[in-house]
């Protein structure tokens, strides 16, 4: 794909992702520079749980639902479409995902994206975003920093929301 280059314009949009926080102006167009623009139809697939893929996206406009399925691949069919919304964003929220892709080796998608209606992603492929990092050290440890800061919160957000379930499994339990 090749970066477009009309992203330049909506660098009011960029600078309020939590990704770029703490970058300059021109920082920020160093990696607009790399991107490109992924247009998505409602209803359509943007990442699949499990799948190997090293991108990550920026969502423009539009709104996705990211979930994950509720059986391990042990005991689930091919048939099986049992999987549990885990959260709805929109271009309100600034939202960026896929960001584990750039540490893992062979990436996995750890969740499903799928598009709630028509969609604009501002995608970067995980060769492109780790070149501009390595070249720029100083946009690198405040990008690294920001995604630390996102993984902690929704890790935080995991463990709590594993309590409840594990409450809530025990409470069902004692009470057969």
């Amino acid at each position: 794909m090749i970066p477009d280059k009309n992203l330049a314009a909506q660098l009011p949009f960029f600078q309020k992702v939590s990704l770029f926080e703490g970058l300059s102006d021109q920082q920020i167009f160093k990696i607009i520079d790399i991107m490109y623009v992924k247009d998505i139809l409602n209803g359509e697939i943007i990442a699949q749980e499990n799948a190997n893929e090293d991108t990550l996206f920026i969502l423009l406009k539009g709104e996705v639902e990211i979930s994950k399925r509720l059986l391990m691949p042990l005991f689930d069919s091919p048939t099986s479409k049992q999987e549990k919304s885990l959260i709805r964003l929109s271009e309100k929220d600034h939202a960026f995902f896929g960001e584990m892709a750039l540490f893992e080796e062979k990436p996995e998608r750890s969740a499903s994206i799928r598009a709630l209606n028509a969609c604009k992603l501002a995608v970067l492929k995980k060769n492109d975003i780790l070149a501009i990092l390595e070249q720029n050290p100083e946009i690198g440890s405040v990008v690294f920093k920001n995604i630390a800061t996102e993984l902690t919160r929704r890790l935080v957000k995991a463990n709590k929301d594993i309590l409840k379930l594990t409450t809530a499994f025990s409470l069902a339990l004692e009470g057969e």
